[in-house]
């Protein structure tokens, strides 16, 4: 009797830890860990994404090199740059699959996201980190290859196209447009 309830517990155990394994993450497993101080470099495209008064501004964010970010905004065509101070660059930041993430806060979510620069979609069946996305002003960022469209605004669903996944995403958290953007995995 005491066997049989042990091995009945056993089994229950195991069947609920199986629901959760099968289970898609929120987040990627990709290497993605970064910390900006926006206090210190003061970069205005960063600020506005990083301010939940300007929902779906949205800020890519890559290294050129280790002397200085680049920050390209949804809603201007010039990239703006700031010098990358000493601990950035003693830094062994990850940004995302090939040097880039975006950052900003969804205007149907209100919630702050950090996704991928790469299509999920063509970097998956190539494994290959050459298909980034291009940020529109209506909050939808673009494959070039592929020609899928995706929401930032809402979680980064994909939205025309193929069928597919959405983008890839990161933790993300901001302390206001002039704080600490943190992005890991």
């Amino acid at each position: 009797m005491i066997f049989r309830n042990i091995l009945r517990n056993i089994a229950c155990f195991v069947a609920v830890l199986s629901l959760f394994a099968c289970a898609d993450s929120e987040y990627s497993n990709y290497a993605c860990h970064l910390v900006v101080n926006n206090l210190t470099l003061k970069n205005m495209m960063l600020g506005s994404a990083m301010t939940q008064e300007s929902p779906g501004v949205f800020c890519r964010i890559s290294m050129e090199g280790t002397t200085r970010f680049k920050f390209e905004s949804n809603q201007s065509s010039e990239p703006s740059y700031s010098a990358a101070l000493s601990i950035d660059q003693k830094a062994n930041w990850a940004i995302g699959i090939y040097n880039a993430i975006i950052v900003g806060f969804g205007n149907l979510d209100g919630k702050f996201h950090a996704y991928d620069n790469q299509c999920p979609n063509c970097y998956e069946s190539s494994g290959l980190p050459r298909y980034g996305l291009t940020m529109n002003t209506d909050g939808t960022a673009t494959c070039k290859s592929c020609h899928r469209s995706y929401d930032m605004n809402n979680g980064g669903l994909l939205v025309k196209g193929d069928k597919g996944r959405g983008l890839i995403r990161y933790r993300a958290q901001t302390t206001g447009p002039f704080g600490v953007l943190s992005v890991n995995n």
